[in-house]
């Protein structure tokens, strides 16, 4: 009987081999469970730099992905559950699907604020994403403010039988005098409490539509 791997072929099959492994370490990268707690997960992902990727998953029962938009596109009531965020506003109405928005941080110290794009697409026909990505020069820089200037974030919506799986990604620095550990711990926990404040505002209804919602697009 025949070896897949006779004499002849094994440096090939080794060579697969490590070629399979390599490709599958790339395409899967670990994450580290940091919490999980009151139906909010939150992992982290090390980057060789020290810095962190961070992911944060939770379901929340009779939800809609449309109510969730709608409380989006309700920047007044951001603060109230994004953590450490004391201001959010719509720059520009680039096209129903796409948005310029600023936003002020107030913690950590030194205050931060950003400016990004913002882009809303259908995947599926229960699956959708909200990518977005820094774009800090649309605005000038305020004085005694550090502008964020690598941000990329991912929401993913699916949603089944009265039920929303929220799933939300982000990578981004800081910037400014503040050590890379801390920044990560309190990225951490930001991300945590805003899961968590999201989860009441979304099942309490803590919001009032504000128009225009996104709509899905091509992004």
């Amino acid at each position: 009987m025949m070896h897949f791997c006779n004499k002849i072929q094994l440096q090939k099959c080794l060579f697969v081999i490590l070629l399979l492994v390599s490709f599958n370490t790339y395409a899967e990268p670990t994450w580290h469970l940091y919490k999980n707690k009151n139906g909010v997960s939150v992992y982290y992902q090390s980057h060789s730099d020290n810095t962190f990727e961070v992911k944060a998953q939770m379901s929340v029962k009779d939800v809609s992905t449309n109510e969730f938009l709608e409380l989006l596109s309700d920047t007044d009531a951001a603060p109230q559950w994004l953590e450490n965020v004391s201001q959010v506003k719509i720059i520009k109405h680039i096209s129903p699907s796409e948005n310029l928005v600023y936003s002020y941080f107030n913690s950590p110290w030194p205050v931060r604020d950003s400016i990004t794009h913002s882009c809303y697409s259908q995947l599926t026909a229960n699956k959708s994403q909200l990518l977005i990505n820094a774009r800090p020069n649309e605005l000038p820089q305020n004085d005694g403010v550090i502008r964020i200037t690598t941000l990329n974030a991912r929401w993913l919506l699916s949603e089944d039988k009265g039920r929303l799986d929220i799933e939300y990604q982000i990578y981004a620095l800081p910037d400014g005098a503040i050590p890379t550990w801390l920044s990560n711990k309190v990225g951490l926990k930001s991300t945590y409490n805003t899961f968590m404040n999201l989860h009441h505002m979304l099942t309490h209804k803590k919001y009032t539509p504000k128009l225009p919602v996104i709509k899905a697009g091509q992004c």
